[in-house]
């Protein structure tokens, strides 16, 4: 069972982990937010993929855990939209795969129209089982989820990662 943390606001890993439940077919993840409280408690575990889903400047100021966490994750999926995250990439010696709006992010959005969305893979990703290459997808998100189009970029790429397909959301 695949590990997953999440550096995000409550409510967004919560929709992360919803989404990725219902559209997951043969694996089954354990998904965990990480915050000021619980990162303590979740030192030790080794994740397969950490998601970096909010500025984490001030996490990092206050922890040394996190670059512990973050240096033995397999996976670093982080939003590259957010500038002080940046400078963290030089650091990081995993597989890093960056994701948001600018167009030198791995996984980005190349239109939106209505309730269809074109999700743009733009260099390969070596997944667990399979190579993503790249390539244009077109999901449907249903208009209430439309603002949480990064939470759509990170969910469809951990999905992609384990060879799952991300149908709609």
């Amino acid at each position: 069972m695949p590990f997953i943390g999440i550096v995000s606001k409550e409510n967004d890993s919560n929709f992360i982990k919803n989404e990725i439940n219902k559209n997951v077919k043969t694996n089954k993840f354990e998904v965990i937010n990480i915050n000021k409280k619980s990162i303590e408690n979740i030192k030790n575990i080794k994740f397969d993929i950490l998601v970096i889903n909010e500025d984490i400047e001030e996490l990092l100021k206050n922890s040394k855990y996190l670059e512990d966490i973050i240096s033995k994750s397999y996976y670093v999926i982080i939003n590259s939209d957010i500038k002080s995250n940046i400078s963290l990439l030089k650091s990081i010696e995993t597989n890093i795969i960056t994701y948001g709006f600018n167009a030198k992010s791995t996984v980005t959005i190349s239109s939106i129209k209505e309730e269809n969305t074109m999700i743009c893979v733009q260099r390969s990703i070596k997944g667990i089982n399979n190579l993503i290459e790249e390539k244009e997808i077109n999901i449907k998100i249903e208009k209430n989820n439309v603002n949480k189009l990064y939470n759509v970029l990170v969910i469809f790429t951990i999905l992609e990662i384990y060879g799952e397909k991300l149908k709609k959301i």
